[in-house]
């Protein structure tokens, strides 16, 4: 019986598509606490990390968000659907997503693959949209622990504080306050999402400062604007429209990308040394001549990062080809892309139970209902109803692109 347990942990049920590795589950007690243990954890999120990769994100329209899933393998495909314009995305990590629904003012974690959830209550601030950006951080698979990190800020006395609003767990209602004071008032960065890279958050600043917060010791620093962009600034030429900053994590490491009219730059920082290494320079292909920047970058965690260029009726997809060692298009997309993308990478990450929340039977049948359609369309690529989601669904755009050919909903778009 050892025997057939470790061959079936061990080779069939990581070979097996996830969803169907959670009804394993109910072959027995035993498999349901092997299936359950950190070490097969480890197993099944190496084994699937390369092959089930997605990228996910909306665009707002009028009463609804058209709601995008960007599948990488085994073929570059976009598909499209619906989400209430009251849903949002905020982030994803290591398997799970957080959501923050509107009604009733509520944060969401999920798994898709699990179905399962938990409701967490707003910060307490003065305003739900004081918040200045916000975290997500999973420690999956090493443990089933999680966190959410609102920041928002507060000027006072000549200085400028981070509150960092940090939310557990295995305490889903208690929000604690940490708190980092700097004398540089710099933004953070608008659209470009946190990193989570090593038991730290980072988020960009606009002047290509890092806000660091360690989500261990949860103490907060930050980090330098690399020396290289003012001597790039001057030397390739500063953009004059668009981001030209982006964070993210490409091939296990925390990297940056700055954009000049003539050059892409890509760094990675070191953690050991604290210090940004410009690991590529490459002819720019995502900015016009004007400095007008028309591309971004698109992140999957274990890949280098590619660019996703936009044109008047079509997208260009640039992955970097390791054989001759430069970027090329590989794939051309119809349809809306837009930043952040978010990669969602499934797993069996744990949920942990909802506080007492004292939502009402309305809204949690909302709510359920509405995670259904967005498991359904993650997992099984079954595009949310439109007349299930709330809100009227007349937005011009949509029917434009309907009546001048673009995909309809749900079906996936042929790469050219």
């Amino acid at each position: 019986m050892e025997l057939n347990d470790d061959i079936l942990l061990g080779k069939i049920i990581p070979s097996l598509p996830l969803k169907f590795v959670v009804q394993c589950k109910l072959l027995s007690k035993d498999v349901k606490i092997m299936i359950s243990h950190p070490d097969f954890a480890r197993t099944l999120y190496q084994h699937h990390k390369e092959t089930c990769t997605q990228l996910i994100y909306s665009i707002n329209g009028l009463g609804n968000r058209t709601f995008y899933k960007f599948s990488i393998n085994p073929t570059i495909t976009l598909t499209q659907s619906v989400l209430p314009y009251e849903i949002e995305i905020m982030a994803s990590c290591n398997g799970l997503i957080l959501f923050d629904f509107e009604r009733p003012m509520r944060f969401c974690v999920f798994n898709p693959v699990t179905g399962e959830h938990q409701l967490m209550p707003y910060p307490d601030l003065e305003s739900a949209y004081m918040y200045e950006n916000k975290g997500f951080a999973v420690d999956y698979p090493a443990s089933d622990q999680y966190k959410v990190v609102i920041i928002s800020k507060l000027v006072e006395n000549s200085n400028l504080y981070y509150k960092f609003h940090v939310l557990s767990s295995e305490r889903p209602g208690l929000w604690r306050e940490i708190q980092l004071r700097t004398n540089t008032f710099i933004s953070l960065s608008y659209g470009v999402p946190s990193v989570y890279w090593r038991d730290s958050l980072y988020w960009l600043r606009d002047d290509g400062s890092v806000l660091s917060f360690d989500t261990k010791r949860e103490e907060a620093i930050l980090i330098d604007r690399p020396e290289f962009i003012d001597h790039f600034d001057q030397s390739y030429g500063k953009m004059l429209v668009g981001q030209d900053k982006w964070l993210g994590m490409a091939q296990g490491f925390l990297t940056l990308v700055c954009i000049f009219r003539k050059y892409i730059v890509i760094s990675t920082y070191g953690s050991a040394s604290s210090r940004w290494r410009v690991s590529n320079t490459l002819e720019s292909f995502v900015s016009r001549p004007d400095g007008v920047i028309i591309g971004f970058p698109v992140w999957i965690n274990s890949r280098q990062v590619s660019f996703m260029v936009r044109h008047l009726i079509h997208n260009d997809l640039y992955e970097y080809n390791t054989q001759i060692n430069r970027y090329e298009n590989n794939a051309v997309l119809l349809g809306s892309v837009s930043y952040p993308m978010y990669c969602f990478h499934p797993t069996l990450a744990s949920v942990h139970r909802s506080p007492p929340n004292n939502i009402e039977a309305d809204d949690q049948a909302h709510i359920d209902a509405n995670l259904d359609n967005i498991r359904r369309f993650i997992i099984e690529g079954i595009s949310i109803p439109e007349e299930t989601s709330s809100g009227e669904s007349s937005s011009s755009e949509e029917e434009e692109e309907e009546g001048g050919g673009g995909a309809e909903a749900g079906a996936a778009e042929e790469i050219l």
